[in-house]
């Protein structure tokens, strides 16, 4: 069964130099998005670790870069979830950026005509 549902996630920013988030730990519940050489988003499945993610990158970066900053951004984000047998089939009606086969994966560009950050999992 295919499904398109409105989904409420973590998504915090970190802005520091490309060696700095390189060496940023990422927690187990979250995944690491590079956006630009000197930008990363911390997307994690559920808003209640919005504080933990957080935190996490600010300590790593108190000591590593000090002038990095870090942004809860989650409430300007919106984040839909296509799941089912034919969701693949379903994006390439949408958007033309090619998924890979090999997952998770994090791409970007337009989708529905929009700008879009996407990330492909399995099984999610």
């Amino acid at each position: 069964m295919l499904s398109l549902e409105l989904s409420r996630f973590t998504v915090v920013a970190c802005f520091a130099s490309p060696q700095a988030l390189d060496a940023l730990p990422v927690q187990p519940e979250a995944r690491g998005c590079r956006v630009a050489p000197d930008e990363l988003l911390l997307v994690a499945a559920t808003p209640e670790l919005a504080g933990a993610t957080e935190r996490l990158a600010l300590e790593h970066f108190a000591g590593a870069e000090p002038d990095a900053l870090v942004v809860d951004q989650s409430d300007g984000w919106c984040v839909f979830t296509l799941r089912g047998d034919e969701a693949d089939n379903v994006f390439a009606q949408l958007s033309t950026v090619p998924l890979p086969a090999r997952r998770p994966a994090f791409l970007q560009g337009a989708v529905a005509g929009g700008s879009a950050k996407i990330m492909a999992c399995d099984g999610y």
